[in-house]
């Protein structure tokens, strides 16, 4: 096979959200659904210069000016396992706040045949970043426990839990295995479909693994 027949397939398969699929199948062999605690963060991801000057498209691409340069925020979702649950992307420069929304619009996994696909952990737990009062309250009022350090100048977060709050390093592991992948440690696309289909093709992998690590 070709580059081109390569390139042509993998745009195709992209278009059809073939690998969000792949992760959600795998999602939904795991023995450990790992409800009990979902894990946010946010990496700033380089980008080299063959990403700028998309074609033939509107928008940024998730591409923007940080103090890390030109680059792509990579925005994550991670069950209490470390493993990749929902993804976004947005430009470097962008607050990891505007990720959360998008990141609990995926992710929803049905454990049977009926009823409805669950979305909602027991808790979630992130950084001082995502220490904002109107995210608290939604997250109270979908009874999800927030389990997030407040900053300096708020006042104490009465459901943080200092204990649990140190799984909150399975997330930042998950951000460095993905990295670990070429294509994800540096953005080359123009596109952020494309890009966000590489990073997708390396979380299949941390699931492969997942489950070998069991065995």
């Amino acid at each position: 096979m070709n580059w081109r027949t390569a390139w042509r397939r993998l745009q195709r398969w992209t278009a059809a959200g073939i690998w969000g699929g792949i992760v959600a199948e795998l999602r939904a062999m795991a023995p450990n659904a790992g409800w009990d605690a979902h894990l946010l963060d946010s990496s700033v991801i380089r980008a080299h210069a063959h990403a700028a000057g998309a074609r033939h498209t509107s928008g940024e691409q998730a591409l923007g000016r940080s103090r890390g340069g030109f680059s792509t925020k990579l925005h994550l979702r991670a069950d209490a396992e470390g493993r990749p649950v929902a993804l976004h992307l947005t430009g470097g420069e962008r607050h990891d706040l505007l990720g959360v929304g998008p990141l609990f619009e995926q992710g929803a996994l049905r454990s049977g045949k009926r009823g409805r696909p669950r979305w909602k952990p027991d808790a979630v737990i992130a950084d001082k970043a995502y220490s904002a009062a109107w995210l608290l309250d939604v997250l109270r009022r979908k009874r999800i426990v927030p389990i997030i350090p407040s900053r300096a100048d708020q006042p104490r977060n009465p459901d943080f839990d200092r204990a649990a709050y140190r799984r909150r390093n399975l997330v930042e592991r998950l951000v460095g295995k993905l990295k670990q992948f070429r294509r994800v440690a540096t953005r080359y696309d123009k596109l952020d479909a494309h890009y966000l289909a590489f990073v997708q093709i390396a979380s299949l992998m941390v699931w492969l693994r997942s489950f070998g690590d069991k065995t």
